[in-house]
Order: C-alpha cells, then sequence, then structure tokens
C-alpha cells in the first residue's frame, strides 16, 4: 500500500507538470503577436468530470479557468486571416457560426473582418496559427472578455467552432428565440488535434432510398461533431441511387425500386453536386461507392448486354446478398465501368472512389482478383484512388496508395503491400446493429450492440497503428425507411465513434464518456434528433 501510494503521488504529480506547461504554452500562443510558435503533441491526462467539460469528442487537452464568457446582442464574430482569400472563407465559417446562434438567442450577430475585435466578442483566425495542430486542430481560448479560436487552417476553425456551440447552454440548439437564458460559456484554455484523419460515416441509400434533405441532415448532424468524411452507399442489389447520362437506365429501371418494393428515387448529377457542395462547406468530403462486382442486379435489372444470356435480370426487393456479379471477362462489363466512372469522377472532387468488393460469392477468386485490378487501372485512369471492402485488398491489382475498409478483421494483404486501412469492425461500428433484443428496428447478425459497446474499442485492436487511416460507422438500410429510423440507431452511437476517431486512446474511458453524452441529450432533443435513450447512460 505505501508503495502504491507513492507511485501515484509521483503520477499526479508528473500530470500537473504537464498541465502547467501545455497551460503556458497555450497562453504565449495566444498573446503572441509577432511569430508562430510550435505546440508539442503531448497527450495530458485529465478528468473531464473535475474540469466541467462536457465536448464531444472529447479534446486533446482542457483547461478549466475561472469565470464566465457572456454572449450578448452586442457580441459580433470577427474574422481574419493570412490573406484576403482566406479571409473571405473564415468570414463564411463566421456565418455558419452566426446562423446557428441567432435563431435561439434572437441576437443579429454580425459577421466582421478585421484582426482587432472588440471586447465581449467572439474572434476566428488563422493569423499565427501553428502548422502542428495540422489541418484540423485548433486553439481555443475563453475568458470573460472574449472568444478567441485560433487555427492552422480553416478547417481547422470549422472543427474549433463545433466545441464553441457545445460550451454554450443547450438551448443554443432550438430554432426559435428562447427568453430568459444567459447565453454563457466557462473560461477555458484548450488544445484540441485529431488522432486520425479519417472519421466517417457510410449511409446506404441503396436499399431503402433517403431524399437530398435527409443526406444534408445527417451531414449536418456528422458535422457538429467534427467528422469528415461522409461515404455513401448509392448502388446495390436493389437499387442505383446516382444518375449516369450514358447509361439512362439505370436509374430509369434500376432507381425504381428498394427493399420490399418500394418507388425507390435517385440523385441527378445536379442534385449529387449539391450534395458534395453541401458537405464541402461543412469540411465533409462525399466518398461515393458503386459496389461491384457482387450486389450489382439493380444494374443488371436495367440492361441485358451485363447478363450472359443478354437478358435483363428482374428486379430485386429482398435482402439476400451474394446473389449477382458482372461478366469480369467481359469488355463490355468494363466500357459500362468506365463509363460510370468517368462520370462520377467528373462530379466528385474527391481523391477516393469506393468499388465495393463484397460478398461477390457469385464470382470465382480468379475472376475477382482480375476483375479488381482491370476496376483499379480505370478509377487511376480518372485521377482517383481505390477504396474496397475486404477482400479486396487480396487482389494483385491493389496498390499501396488503395485503401482496405476492413469489416473482417483480415487485413495481413493490405498490411503487407503498405495499403492504409479503414477500420469498420460490424459488432462495434455497423451502427444498424440493434441496441438490444427489443429495438424494434435494425440487425443483429453481428450481435446487440450498446452505446458503451459502441464507444469502448479502438482501431488498434484490429490492425497496427501505423496502417490505420481511421474510422467509419456504416448505416445499412435493410431495415430502415425513414430519416426517423437512421437517427434511431445512429444516435447516441454516431457520437462514441466520433470520439474513438478523433481523442487519443489513452484520454478515453467509459466513465467519463458517458456523464459528457448524458448533457448532449438535451442538444439532441433540441434538434429533434430521435435518439434512443439507452440504459447504460444516465439521461
Amino acid at each position: 500500500m505505501i508503495k502504491f501510494t507513492k507511485k501515484r503521488k509521483i503520477v499526479l504529480l508528473s500530470a500537473s507538470l504537464l498541465v502547467l506547461i501545455l497551460i503556458l504554452l497555450t497562453s504565449f500562443l495566444l498573446s503572441n503577436k509577432g511569430q508562430i510558435v510550435t505546440i508539442p503533441k503531448v497527450i495530458t491526462i485529465w478528468s473531464e468530470q473535475e474540469q466541467g467539460c462536457t465536448i464531444i469528442p472529447k479534446p486533446v487537452d482542457y483547461k478549466s479557468n475561472p469565470g464566465n464568457f457572456t454572449l450578448s446582442n452586442s457580441s459580433s464574430i470577427y474574422v481574419s486571416g493570412n490573406n484576403s482569400t482566406q479571409t473571405e472563407e473564415i468570414d463564411k465559417i463566421g456565418q455558419y457560426l452566426a446562423d446557428i446562434l441567432n435563431p435561439s438567442t434572437g441576437y443579429n450577430l454580425s459577421v466582421v473582418k478585421s484582426s482587432r475585435p472588440k471586447v465581449g466578442s467572439i474572434y476566428l483566425t488563422t493569423k499565427n496559427g501553428s502548422a502542428d495542430l495540422g489541418n484540423e486542430g485548433y486553439l481555443l481560448d475563453i475568458t470573460s472578455e472574449g472568444v478567441t479560436l485560433r487555427a492552422y487552417t480553416t478547417e481547422g476553425l470549422f472543427r474549433g467552432i463545433q466545441s464553441i456551440r457545445q460550451m454554450l447552454p443547450a438551448d443554443i440548439e432550438k430554432d426559435t428565440v428562447i427568453a430568459g437564458v444567459t447565453w454563457t460559456m466557462p473560461c477555458s484554455s484548450i488544445i484540441d488535434y485529431p488522432t486520425y484523419p479519417w472519421r466517417g460515416m457510410m449511409l446506404d441509400v441503396a436499399r431503402h432510398f433517403l431524399d437530398v434533405e435527409d443526406v444534408k441532415r445527417t451531414i449536418d448532424l456528422v458535422a457538429q461533431y467534427k467528422m469528415n468524411k461522409f461515404h455513401l452507399h448509392l448502388t446495390d442489389d436493389q437499387g442505383w441511387r446516382i444518375e449516369i447520362k450514358s447509361w439512362p437506365d439505370l436509374t430509369k429501371i434500376g432507381g425504381s425500386t428498394e427493399v420490399d418494393g418500394g418507388d425507390g428515387g435517385f440523385y441527378t448529377q445536379e442534385e449529387y453536386i449539391d450534395i458534395v457542395n453541401y458537405a464541402k462547406d461543412r469540411y465533409i468530403t462525399i466518398i461515393p461507392e458503386i459496389d461491384m462486382p457482387g450486389h450489382v442486379n439493380a444494374a443488371l435489372a436495367s440492361y441485358g448486354e451485363l447478363n450472359p444470356d443478354g437478358l435483363q435480370k428482374k428486379p430485386y426487393t429482398g435482402t439476400g446478398v451474394g446473389i449477382s456479379t458482372l461478366m469480369c471477362r467481359s469488355e463490355t462489363t468494363y466500357t459500362f465501368i468506365n463509363d460510370v466512372i468517368s462520370e462520377l469522377a467528373a462530379i466528385t472532387p474527391g481523391e477516393y472512389i469506393h468499388v465495393g468488393g463484397d460478398e461477390a460469392s457469385q464470382t470465382s477468386a480468379v475472376d475477382y482478383k482480375y476483375f479488381v485490378g482491370r476496376v483499379n487501372e480505370i478509377v487511376a485512369t480518372y485521377g482517383k484512388k481505390s477504396i474496397g471492402w475486404n477482400p479486396y485488398d487480396n487482389s494483385d491489382g491493389t496498390l499501396s496508395d488503395d485503401l482496405l475498409q476492413d469489416w473482417r478483421g483480415k487485413s495481413k494483404s493490405a498490411q503487407s503491400k503498405g495499403m492504409k486501412i479503414i477500420m469498420s469492425p460490424p459488432d462495434k461500428a455497423y451502427i444498424d446493429m440493434q441496441y438490444d433484443a427489443d429495438t424494434p428496428i435494425g440487425h443483429n447478425w453481428a450481435g446487440f450492440t450498446t452505446t458503451d459497446e459502441a464507444y469502448q474499442w479502438d482501431p488498434t485492436d484490429y490492425a497496427p497503428e501505423a496502417s490505420i487511416i481511421g474510422v467509419e460507422c456504416a448505416l445499412w438500410t435493410e431495415k430502415l425507411e425513414t430519416m426517423e429510423d437512421v437517427e434511431y440507431l445512429a444516435f447516441p452511437r454516431l457520437l462514441g465513434h466520433a470520439e474513438v476517431g478523433w481523442t487519443p486512446k489513452d484520454l478515453r474511458n467509459w466513465d467519463g464518456y458517458k456523464v459528457r453524452l448524458q448533457s448532449h441529450g438535451p442538444r439532441m432533443e433540441n434538434q429533434g434528433i430521435n435518439f434512443y435513450k439507452d440504459p447504460v447512460v444516465p439521461w
């Protein structure tokens, strides 16, 4: 017992020294007017209960200071960049923040282009931002006189305003004026940056179609928890959801169905571009997926020439998998894929296109490997890189700059090739799984996944840290029909996945997280999110 006590004192003293060092560095940077200060990436173990932090994902370093900042109707949002172009971009971020703050406060907060913020205001700037914070890191300093958010890039500022948003009372999320609320933020100093560069959500719009407004709402919900990738599963056996102008029947026929025989639907290319731009304004990259060589019955039902007998398949509205395949040795197949990828690449500014590759049980192993190589060549022709689900990495045609989305815990081939891996283990990251046996919708083939189980995992449980680019939670929609269904299964588990991708492993613990998650209940209610009040959280 004596030895334990001494060791504990040493650990506490070391942690206190680290906190003091980071506070001094932060204060020095924020007060520095003439040069950029290097920020060391030091992980400080701190208690969110002691500090009063409710931010999700949990920041790398948070120091509570005495007092509060109060937002008032005389406050403004000041913005300043290193050049006029950057200032214009920050101005958009400032307006985004004002659009969040104005409805509930009743204020008409203006955005001012100036590096001289008045007392009582919010200041967003990239001036003297530290490159060591990376593109998404930020420094947030809140005093009784004002709020200063500093980042190396505008992307970092956008991530940082999500923390500002969360530090205000939960009523800030309401869309009507709320009287009698003092809009205060606790004085504090934050140093924050993500652990992984890829933190995403996949939404399956092929099994059940969701319209543009539903997709945009999901993007907004993802953005506020600092996620940066949004993966759209656009095609499958049950539906083809993206317009390909050179093959119009893909949407005319393939887009007309969905699971259980609904009306289906699809996005025109103009609507898809609108979604891409909407996400871009929130610093989120759209990752489109065309699943192949399996999961292609919607295409086979649209065009007979894609089938060996030259006849169109019947539309499929069931939920089985492994029922279809493209002809992997037919040049017609590759003409088709070339046309699809060329049109999709032209309207997708992101560097990746997801080519599926999972559950192709109707395709021989030899044909599968050949197919992946041919498809990757086509994707590269249009200046893009490929992503695929297991066993995509087993093909000789996969390269080191392609990505594996690992849903099987099998990535040895990817690791040996130097490929980076997106971790999506189904028992943790498939948020279409039921919470428990009483959950009215969802799957359970990977088991039940409660909110604490969805949070208590780490990508390094499945692959070496050096091979991992990030995490992605996936929401398949065989059993989901509405936006309310999507929200019920995604929330609150999505918040935990955001933290797994952002916050260092050593800073994450369920006991602290569930307290912060509890405080987000009213926020989700105020946004009208149909979230599940999992009993493992003390709502």
